[in-house]
C-alpha cells in the first residue's frame, strides 16, 4: 500500500508539467527592462532630434556630415562603440585639417536634418573626445531645418513647443535658435550681452522671459525651454529658472527654424554658442518626460 502511494505520486508529478509551466510563463522575467536609448519610447509629437550620440535604437544613419577645409571633401560619420560620434575616424580623415558641419542628421525618423550648404556659413566642428561639438563664428554661421511652414511645423502653430539641448553659453548680442523677426519670434538668447538667458516663445516681450546666467558662461549645461498654452518655462541642469504666464501671443512667422541663429531680419546677431545635443517637440511635453531626458543627458555628458 505504501509502494502504491509512492508510485502514484511520481506518476501524477510526471503528468503535471503543463500546469507547472503555465504558472511560470505568466511571470515577468525582465521587470526592469528599459529602452536602450533615451528617445526609444519618446518619439510621439517630436519635431526633430539631433545629437553627437545615438538617441534612438532603430536609427541606422550617420550623425553628422563634415566638410574638410583642406580640399572641401564631404563625408558622413556614424558612432563608435561608446555611442558617440566616431572621433578616431574623424581625426584620421581630417588629417589635421579644420572641419565644418554640413549636416546634423535628424534621428526622429522625420528626416528634418539641420543643414548648411554654403561653406562660408558652416559652423566649425571640434572633435573633442568627451563632448564633440560645433560652434559658429558669430558672424553668419548657422544650420537650418527646412520645413514647408517653418516654425509653425516644429511648434504647435507657433505656440506650444519644447526644446531640450546641451549647449555652452557665451556672452554676445546673439540669437541662439529659432525664428525672430523684430517682436514676432520663437527664439532664445544664450547669453545676451548682460549675461541673461532670454526665452521668447511668441510675441516679445513677455514677462517673465529671462534669468541670470553669468555663472554658466563657457560651461556645458542642459537647457530646457517649454511653452505651454499659458506659460513660458526655462530650466538649467534640471533646475527651474522661471515659470510664468505668457500673454503676448503666439509667433506667426513661417521662416525655417535655425540653430546658431534665429532666422529672420537680424543677421548681425549670429551666435557663438556651442552645441552637442538639440531635441525639440511640437508640444509642451509632460514633467516626467522632460525630467527623464534631463536626468539622462546630464550624467551622460558629465554636466
Amino acid at each position: 500500500m505504501k509502494k502504491y502511494s509512492f508510485f502514484s505520486f511520481i506518476f501524477v508529478l510526471f503528468l503535471s508539467p503543463m500546469v507547472l509551466y503555465a504558472k511560470i510563463s505568466n511571470y515577468n522575467h525582465f521587470p526592469t527592462m528599459h529602452p536602450s536609448h533615451i528617445l526609444d519610447d519618446k518619439l510621439t509629437d517630436i519635431s526633430f532630434a539631433f545629437s553627437m550620440r545615438v538617441l534612438v535604437s532603430d536609427y541606422n544613419g550617420p550623425l553628422i556630415r563634415l566638410r574638410r577645409a583642406s580640399d572641401n571633401t564631404e563625408l558622413d560619420f556614424s558612432w563608435g562603440d561608446n555611442d558617440i560620434i566616431d572621433i578616431d575616424a574623424i581625426n584620421s580623415w581630417r588629417n589635421g585639417s579644420n572641419v565644418y558641419i554640413h549636416t546634423w542628421y535628424d534621428q526622429s525618423g522625420l528626416g528634418r536634418d539641420a543643414i548648411q550648404t554654403e561653406t562660408s556659413r558652416q559652423p566649425r566642428f571640434y572633435p573633442d573626445a568627451t563632448k564633440p561639438y560645433f560652434q559658429g563664428d558669430g558672424s553668419n554661421d548657422h544650420l537650418t531645418v527646412d520645413t514647408p511652414n517653418g516654425i509653425q511645423d516644429v511648434t504647435n502653430n507657433g505656440n506650444q513647443g519644447t526644446v531640450l539641448a546641451v549647449m555652452q553659453a557665451t556672452k554676445k548680442a546673439q540669437h541662439t535658435f529659432g525664428v525672430l523677426t523684430t517682436s514676432d519670434r520663437w527664439s532664445s538668447h544664450i547669453n545676451w550681452v548682460n549675461n541673461n538667458v532670454y526665452f521668447d516663445p511668441g510675441v516679445c516681450c513677455n514677462n517673465p522671459r529671462f534669468f541670470a546666467n553669468a555663472t554658466y558662461v563657457n560651461r556645458w549645461i542642459h537647457y530646457t525651454f517649454m511653452k505651454t498654452n499659458t506659460h513660458a518655462i526655462a530650466r538649467a541642469n534640471g533646475v527651474e529658472k522661471f515659470n510664468g504666464t505668457h500673454t503676448t501671443g503666439r509667433c506667426t512667422r513661417k521662416e525655417d527654424f535655425a540653430i546658431g541663429w534665429a532666422t529672420g531680419n537680424e543677421a548681425g546677431n549670429h551666435s557663438t554658442v556651442s552645441f552637442v545635443e538639440f531635441i525639440m517637440y511640437k508640444i509642451d511635453i509632460t514633467t516626467s518626460h522632460y525630467q527623464e531626458i534631463e536626468k539622462n543627458a546630464i550624467p551622460y555628458w558629465s554636466l
